[in-house]
């Protein structure tokens, strides 16, 4: 069976409309081997080396290594590496992102297709086949930000199942009696303060030269109108609430929003787990102490359209790089679930 056999036209309605929806494929009925990859890693397949060096590889990385919004220092939304096609062997079909790249002259037109855990699982692999350079780099710039959001969702789909088996039960079980849903926190979490209508949930993790904290905050509040999504609105619950509630390490110390070096980024996002949210991130920082880092937030309304509630994840890491902490959090937001208590 081949591969990758559908129309363009049909792939494209697929990766736009990527939520649950996917392609039959050979390997329907095969067990699969769990995917292989660090977290945020896409790999590239091109016909040659020389592709990926050249203006292939150009176009491709200018896209996926854009740095990710809010963070405090440049970080690529993806890190990428190449095998060319001779080298793609069975040690490599493991990965969980792909992206094929087949400059082929037998088309005509341009092919964009995709699978999703054909050789491993979880895995989404995307392929291009165009008849020239020229018509790769115009269909690449078409279908980009689907393969984005392709590659993003899986990378979410992949730490919720790893979150899975190390769930934090008593939590879970909390936060549905305080709020309603449940969210898959995983192990370490603990809570760290809260009153009617918040909650502050924070983890250390241990690293050699310097312990990484994350955190997660949630609050509500009766919902009126529209007015709860405006961004002047969303800041300022957060600020006064982390101030009430998240002390820093010294006398007189909180924690506020920072915007000294840049502005919270607010997107609209229509499919959240919960439908409608508005996305923010940004940086915190504590005030009177030097600590600081990025935040991701989520605003939405409950179900009954009684509540506004917002999830709100950060990070602390002076030492590190920050990406691949922010995704997790990130990952376990999307988690949410109004739907039932889990057992």
């Amino acid at each position: 069976m081949n591969l990758f056999k559908i129309r363009k036209t049909t792939l494209w309605l697929l990766i736009v409309g990527i939520s649950g929806f996917s392609l039959t494929s050979c390997n329907e009925e095969v067990r699969l081997d769990r995917s292989t990859g660090r977290t945020n890693e896409i790999l590239i397949v091109t016909n040659s080396k020389a592709q990926w060096n050249g203006e292939i590889g150009f176009v491709v990385r200018s896209f996926f290594e854009e740095p990710l919004v809010g963070m405090p220092q440049p970080e690529p939304m993806f890190k990428l590496f190449n095998v060319a096609d001779k080298d793609f062997t069975k040690i490599f079909k493991t990965q969980h992102n792909i992206l094929i790249i087949d400059i082929n002259d037998k088309f005509t037109e341009p092919l964009v297709e995709t699978r999703e855990d054909y050789w491993s699982k979880p895995q989404r692999v995307m392929k291009i086949t165009a008849p020239d350079t020229a018509s790769f780099r115009k269909v690449f710039g078409e279908h980009s930000t689907a393969f984005l959001k392709a590659f993003n969702q899986l990378e979410i789909r992949r730490m919720n199942e790893q979150f899975a088996r190390a769930r934090n039960v008593h939590l879970i079980h909390r936060l549905y009696e305080k709020f309603g849903f449940t969210m898959q926190i995983s192990g370490g979490f603990v809570v760290a303060a809260q009153s009617d209508h918040f909650i502050w949930l924070r983890q250390s993790v241990h690293r050699v030269k310097q312990d990484v904290e994350m955190g997660i905050i949630i609050y509500e509040e009766p919902y009126s109108d529209t007015s709860a999504f405006a961004p002047e609105k969303i800041l300022f619950i957060r600020d006064s609430l982390t101030s009430a509630f998240i002390p820093g390490p010294s006398e007189g110390s909180y924690m506020i929003l920072s915007t000294d070096f840049i502005d919270p980024v607010f997107t609209r996002i229509d499919d959240f787990v919960t439908g409608f949210a508005v996305e923010t991130r940004g940086l915190w920082m504590v005030e009177h102490d030097f600590m600081g880092g990025p935040f991701i937030s989520y605003t939405f309304v409950d179900p009954q359209l009684e509540r506004v509630i917002t999830v709100d994840g950060y990070v602390y890491n002076p030492s590190g790089l920050k990406r691949n902490f922010i995704r997790q959090l990130e990952a376990i937001i999307h988690t949410i679930d109004f739907r039932s208590k889990e057992n």
